[in-house]
């Protein structure tokens, strides 16, 4: 009896622990199962997020060229850089062609005293000779001088003001029609330092 008791025993431990050990061998096996689950969800939220991340950079909206600068004429710019330079105010470039057979181009700009107008007049004539540059002046120097007109030929005019003047004869609207382009001090002088040099000879 004893001895049956003590097979007995000996193989219901034996059982036991071939039970423990399966159930832990099942338990290992789940937790490498659900750590192998969580590693490809991971892996596909990272693949999902790189997907959406390059999908974005490929949507972006190309950058806009920036627009080309106006081209001008030698005429064009030697005479607006004189303007800029002595103070002429408020220029405006006149595209004529196909509006009009004086000039392809008409620049317009007010001065604020005959002394003014006439300096520019001189340094426009100085200017265009040395350049080899047609040109011819149309004014009448005296007392109250408000509109003078300097003809650089069938490229380009330029008409100086005294503000009312230039209001009274409106060049841009009788000349509604061509295409009118506000100038920029910034693309004509290079420099302040040679401004200030004009400037100071003027004083």
């Amino acid at each position: 009896m004893t001895t049956a008791k003590k097979t007995t025993t000996k193989k219901t431990t034996a059982v036991k622990k071939t039970a423990v050990k399966a159930a832990a061998k099942k338990t290992t096996a789940a937790k490498t199962t659900s750590a192998k689950k969580t590693a490809g969800k991971k892996t596909a939220v990272k693949k999902a997020v790189v997907n959406k991340t390059a999908a974005t950079v490929q949507k972006a909206p190309a950058k806009k060229a920036a627009p080309k600068k106006e081209a001008f004429s030698n005429s064009v710019k030697t005479a607006a850089e004189i303007l800029f330079q002595l103070r002429a105010q408020n220029l405006q470039l006149i595209d004529l062609r196909g509006v009009s057979d004086t000039s392809d181009f008409m620049i317009i700009a007010t001065c604020e005293s005959e002394a003014q107008m006439q300096a520019i007049l001189d340094e426009l004539s100085k200017e265009f000779k040395h350049q080899g540059l047609q040109h011819r002046t149309e004014y009448k120097p005296g007392i109250n001088m408000r509109w003078a007109v300097f003809d650089a030929g069938f490229d380009l005019m330029i008409q100086l003001f005294e503000e009312t003047k230039r209001e009274e004869l409106a060049f841009d609207k009788l000349y509604s029609d061509a295409k009118i382009v506000d100038l920029e001090e910034k693309n004509f002088v290079k420099t302040k330092a040679k401004k200030a040099k004009v400037e100071d000879e003027l004083i």
